[in-house]
């Protein structure tokens, strides 16, 4: 019996068979596609689900937000937090987000992330504050006279413009939070949803003499955030935080997140409106997260030989193999497998 080979039996993605992905491809950025020049792989719709894989977590996210922002009377939460450890998926499903609101347009396997008919039909009001792009220092250029310092000055120029900025100018020049009722102003009573995510990495950029401080109108300014969205009958915030099992932070960025953390609890406490935690990736997905990044198709009916080469670094799994295509980055090299190009 002839053995198929594994392109027989599965179809690596182009990227995978040129050997042109890298580390960058898995380094999702939300400032970038917000700005429109993120990689093509996040920035168009129909590629970034071609090559997402439609985990619980992701599902859930996608549908209760869409849920709130429609006014659905099924809706179960206005504010979401996304638990997990570095790489994941938090910034992955921010990005998933965006593009849902936006309707999906042209996505053929919409239907695998959620129902379309709970898609926003209209226009929605989308803030993002990114703690990787901040510069609480020197200021975020929003243009090119105006910087804003904090994530409420970045929000609010994201929510309305200059004029959004205007309205709590000197809360973001001085550092001082704005009130609840001035954050709901920034709505205009239009579904609006705001994502915060790497708030620790923005945190480490503050002086640690200031943190505290900062930490402090950062528990106000989330307390006043959360009562305006609960307030408002379509807004709804998300935000993310790397809390690994046990409620404890593991990542390079431990105390700015177990800061946050308890910063987040002190603020759900003095507002009495807890978050509805989401892990966007359980244990149990990761496979079929690669598989889906990696491979257009699998043949999971093909045959099972009863013994096959070892998954080792530089086996060559396949027949007529003339040169090495890929490897997987930022997997263990002895867990590696190389794949081959037909001859």
């Amino acid at each position: 019996m002839t053995l198929p080979t594994i392109f027989d039996l599965c179809e690596p993605r182009q990227d995978v068979l040129m050997g042109t992905i890298s580390e960058s491809d898995f380094a999702a950025d939300l400032a970038q596609v917000l700005r429109g020049d993120a990689p093509k792989e996040y920035l168009d719709p129909v590629r970034f689900f071609a090559n997402t894989h439609p985990t619980r977590g992701l599902k859930d996210l996608l549908r209760n937000v869409c849920l709130r922002l429609t006014g659905n009377p099924h809706q179960v939460a206005s504010i979401f937090r996304l638990d997990t450890n570095y790489g994941g998926g938090k910034t992955h499903s921010l990005i998933a987000l965006t593009h849902a609101i936006n309707g999906m347009t042209g996505v053929p396997n919409a239907a695998e992330f959620m129902d379309p008919d709970l898609l926003p039909t209209g226009k929605v009001r989308i803030a993002a504050f990114d703690g990787e792009n901040a510069d609480p220092l020197n200021g975020r250029l929003l243009e090119s006279d105006l910087r804003a310092y904090t994530p409420w000055g970045e929000i609010a120029y994201a929510l309305a413009g200059r004029e959004g900025y205007e309205r709590v100018r000197r809360s973001d020049e001085e550092g001082g939070a704005p009130g609840a009722a001035t954050i709901q102003e920034l709505f205009g009573g239009a579904p609006t949803l705001i994502l915060m995510d790497e708030l620790s990495v923005y945190l480490r950029k503050l002086k640690v003499r200031e943190r505290e401080a900062a930490g402090g109108q950062l528990t106000a300014f989330l307390t006043a955030l959360f009562k305006a969205v609960e307030s408002s009958p379509n807004a709804v915030v998300v935000y993310t935080l790397a809390i690994g099992k046990g409620g404890k932070a593991t990542d390079a960025y431990t105390d700015e997140n177990q800061f946050i953390a308890d910063k987040m609890e002190e603020a759900e406490s003095v507002s009495a409106r807890k978050a509805t935690l989401l892990d966007p990736t359980e244990e149990d997905e990761t496979v079929k997260i690669l598989r889906r990044r990696l491979f257009t198709r699998i043949d999971d009916a093909g045959p099972r030989p009863s013994s096959r080469p070892t998954a080792n670094s530089g086996s060559n799994i396949g027949t007529n193999c003339r040169r090495p295509a890929a490897v997987i980055p930022g997997l263990n090299p002895s867990r590696q497998v190389t794949l081959c190009t037909r001859s």
